[in-house]
């Protein structure tokens, strides 16, 4: 209880608390669960060792020790349950108490009992867990549509890249794609110039239609480059975006084939 109340008073935002106290519940099922399989390890333990177990058919000198040999077993597998209960979190103490109070276990009903409530545990444990896992996957997809959505605005926004125009030539422009503004259907590849040391810019625009294949290295003007290779409505004419590193190469052409499938969607629903 003081954990929980010192973690919620912590000046930190609600997803985040929300986060710590999922992860002190999950913490704490995980431990309550391995103290009670611990418990009913050592109700096992207990009984076996005050059974006397003797085998239905004639047994060898070896089988007459059955009842030692299981007894030996389950005090084994209660020791271990009970260090992996430690292991998990739970005190001390209490792995003690509850080792001692299944020792001291003897009826069917006690046993019933004991592998009902860990049985429970168990299952908490799982659901716990499975909830962390899918608010993890929410999170991260929640975060992978942002960086997605602030990529295609930078995209789109404009930067600074060497391109191959279609005429051959390699200068620097301001590039940038984007959907068509109006209520347009296609994709616009917007090539922009600073004149006069950038008091003003004249651009010009294509229109994609496609997106060639690969992010290869190449080579241009002496020059190594990862080119995006974008085609033109101009009669097939091609400009390339020319990116030095691969990377971004990739970043470029996937959110530009995403732009043409979205606009591919939009038309086809019209």
């Amino acid at each position: 209880m003081l954990r929980g109340f010192l973690i919620d008073s912590l000046p930190v935002t609600g997803s985040r608390r929300r986060r710590r106290r999922d992860e002190l519940r999950l913490h704490s099922a995980q431990a309550h669960a391995a103290v009670s399989v611990a418990q009913l390890a050592a109700a096992v333990a207990g009984i076996v060792s005050v059974c006397d177990l003797r085998p239905a058919a004639p047994a060898s000198a070896g089988d007459k020790r059955l009842g030692s040999v299981l007894a030996s077993a389950a005090a084994l597998v209660a020791t271990v349950c009970a260090e992996a209960a430690e292991t998990a979190g739970a005190n001390r103490v209490r792995v003690a108490s509850a080792v001692r109070t299944g020792l001291e276990s003897r009826s069917s009903a006690e046993l019933l009992t004991l592998t009902a409530t860990a049985a429970t545990c168990l299952r908490g444990d799982a659901a716990l867990k499975q909830r962390a896992a899918d608010l993890r996957g929410i999170n991260t997809s929640t975060s992978s549509n942002a960086m997605a959505m602030s990529i295609s605005a930078g995209i789109q926004k404009g930067t600074t890249l060497r391109v191959c125009l279609p005429c051959g030539r390699v200068p620097v422009r301001t590039v940038s794609v984007f959907p068509q503004r109006g209520g347009g259907d296609a994709v616009v590849l917007r090539l922009g110039k600073k004149r006069l040391h950038g008091a003003f810019a004249t651009c010009k625009d294509y229109v994609v239609s496609a997106v060639g294949e690969g992010c290869g290295e190449a080579v241009v003007e002496g020059q190594p480059a990862f080119p995006v290779v974008l085609i033109t409505s101009e009669e097939g004419a091609t400009v390339q975006l020319l990116f030095e590193h691969q990377t971004h190469c990739k970043v470029w052409k996937a959110a530009i084939e995403g732009m043409l499938a979205e606009q591919k969607l939009k038309r086809d629903g019209n």
